[in-house]
């Protein structure tokens, strides 16, 4: 089932004061990983409603693809940039579409 295209969607909580910083290395993470084999498309998207709410929504060929972005190069840069404390709360949801 490793073959199987998934979509990802990660909800992303960042500390107060911390969005701009947030949003300038998520926004070049999403640059560096859509150039990554496997990728179909990679998007953040921030929830106008909710302060610091943000949500990445991501297609994949693969989840073997989306497993090697998970250990790969652009989320070390991501996560090495990030003032620590950045990120409050995030929730990964891999999912395989049924209907």
């Amino acid at each position: 089932m490793t073959d199987t295209p998934i979509k990802v969607v990660a909800r992303v909580i960042v500390a107060p004061g911390r969005e701009a910083a947030f949003e300038q290395h998520a926004s070049a993470l999403c640059v560096a990983t859509r150039a990554e084999d496997g990728c179909l498309a990679y998007h953040l998207h921030r929830n106008p409603g909710q302060q610091g709410v943000y949500v990445f929504v991501e297609d994949w060929a693969s989840r073997r693809v989306w497993e090697e972005h998970m250990s790969g190069e652009a989320l070390r840069i991501f996560n090495a940039g990030l003032p620590a404390g950045s990120i409050a709360q995030i929730e990964i949801h891999p999912l395989v579409e049924i209907a």
